[in-house]
């Protein structure tokens, strides 16, 4: 069992708490003593520790993590989703590792929405750190194919501007994995195991794996809470860990819920005492809404699958100069796929002898999709009192962009020599159901209170000796993938709170 008394509880060790952890044990000092603080990191899912090797992978890990469905139920994700993982490393094991870095118009978005600071000057330092640190660059020439250069051609001759994707990997030999939430046995890519953990417990931080935070102890004083430690579960036991500082790391999901278990929420939530009152708690909900694409298929393949295509070209579409209703294609032609995948591609023949041939021959390097996000939507997401994740607010922007992105989709795929084009009369339909990807916001921080959970020093603010830093915090989504913005927010909110809290 862990001991019961800490300067500092991390709960959550996904992205972002790694970084905190390391950083703030590396350079963070006891306020009163001077120190070395005493840290736990606390995660739901377990652990398994060695030393990082980028491209070999450590014993244990290689032989937990697998790229082979059949140890599907080993991967940790919650609910199928790999933005949500119960494991140290959290979905930094399970991202697609493409990199896509904060863009200036999501700088000015986070602004405008919530007032906060997080300009591009003031996190200069922390996108630096987490490219070097995750050896952020673009996907090399030599794993090309000839699918993504015929799209770079094309919408090139169109007018539009496609660049080249990042990626996040080091010694990589592009098996084409990482576009499944199969972890990388090989550790190729980046991850906070094999970048900040490595750190933490050089510095002291005690990593508390298998370990459900249950809920926050929250006193009353006044008209304020106050946090003093955490109510804990492992291996079928619950104990009391006291904290003088609770940070909360666990997604876009997890904050949200383990602040309301503690009695810090909306007044209604399944019949929870709520303490202390914040409207704010699960809601305010940004990500990219889920749409249809379009897909098309080619005579000839656009790829060998000698490499499996990981990323190609993306290219950026707006209709605003602020960059609202902003649509972001992703080019991925010649992608290799598992077979499960493979076999049911909508272009396979249904079954039988036609149906193993396509298999066998790889047909589905002859399809290609392109699938426009709509990464500056115009609806949110909200937790309602049961619970439940629901998408709502004003769609129609969100609507006529998705069916816009669509027809630039088909007439690139129609120029690039698509055959069988899917129809546009697909429907875009949004509902309190629909899904989507790289939410964020739940908690999200801003100056004014009454549309905000924490400031801009990731402090609640109406709890004290609480902050919670995370995907949740962040106030709008990015443009692509919030992998990499969320790691480089974290780096700079690390030096925040070491200078407001630990120095």
């Amino acid at each position: 069992m862990a001991e019961t008394k800490y300067d500092l509880a991390i709960v959550g060790a996904g992205f972002s708490g790694p970084i905190l952890a390391a950083k703030i044990a590396e350079k963070g000092v006891h306020p009163q003593t001077g120190d070395r603080l005493k840290i736990a990191l606390i995660e739901a899912g377990p652990y398994f520790p060695g030393e990082p090797r980028p491209g070999y992978g450590s014993p244990l890990r290689r032989q937990m993590f697998t790229n082979l469905e059949d140890n599907y139920d080993g991967t940790y994700l919650w609910d199928n989703d790999r933005s949500r993982a119960k494991i140290v490393g959290g979905s930094s094991l399970h991202w697609g590792a493409q990199a896509f870095l904060p863009f200036e118009a999501d700088y000015l978005h986070w602004q405008k929405e919530t007032g906060v600071d997080w300009t591009q000057e003031n996190l200069r330092e922390g996108v630096a750190e987490i490219r070097r640190e995750f050896n952020v660059h673009p996907f090399p020439g030599e794993i090309d194919t000839p699918g993504n250069q015929l799209f770079y051609e094309v919408a090139s001759g169109m007018g539009y501007d496609p660049k080249r994707q990042e990626g996040a990997r080091r010694n990589c030999i592009y098996c084409g994995f990482c576009n499944s939430p199969m972890m990388c046995k090989y550790e190729s890519r980046a991850s906070t195991v094999v970048t900040y953990i490595p750190v933490a417990e050089k510095n002291g931080v005690e990593i508390i794996p298998d370990t459900h935070v249950e809920k926050i102890l929250i006193d009353l004083q006044g008209e304020r809470g106050v946090a003093r430690g955490l109510v804990c579960s492992s291996g079928g036991s619950s104990y009391e860990l006291e904290a003088d500082k609770i940070i909360v790391s666990g997604g876009f999901m997890g904050s949200p819920l383990l602040l309301m278990r503690s009695g810090y929420g909306p007044r209604e939530w399944r019949g929870n005492p709520i303490i202390v009152e914040n409207p704010n708690v699960g809601q305010h909900i940004d990500g990219h809404a889920r749409t249809p694409g379009v897909s098309a298929l080619f005579d000839e393949p656009m790829g060998d699958g000698d490499l499996a295509n990981i990323g190609g070209y993306y290219m950026i579409h707006d209709e605003q100069a602020d960059g609202e209703g902003r649509l972001l294609f992703r080019a991925g032609f010649g992608s290799m796929r598992l077979p499960s995948q493979a076999a049911l591609n909508s272009y396979a023949p249904w079954y039988g002898r036609e149906h193993k041939k396509w298999i066998k021959e790889k047909g589905v390097l002859r399809t290609g999709s392109l699938s426009p996000s709509n990464s500056k939507p115009s609806g949110r997401w909200y937790i309602d009192p049961d619970g439940q994740l629901l998408y709502g607010g004003d769609h129609s922007r969100t609507i006529r962009r998705a069916k816009e992105g669509r027809a630039i989709a088909y007439e690139i795929l129609e120029k690039m020599g698509g055959k069988q084009i899917s129809s546009l009369d697909t429907p875009v339909t949004i509902t309190p159901r629909t899904g989507g990807s790289h939410k964020v916001g739940s908690c999200r921080a801003g100056e004014d209170p009454r549309t905000s959970v924490v400031n801009q020093y990731f402090e609640s603010h109406d709890v004290d000796n609480l902050l919670v830093c995370d995907g949740s915090a962040i106030p709008r989504v990015t443009t692509g993938n919030t992998g990499t913005p969320q790691a480089s927010l974290t780096v700079f909110a690390a030096g925040r709170i070491i200078k407001r809290h630990f120095s």
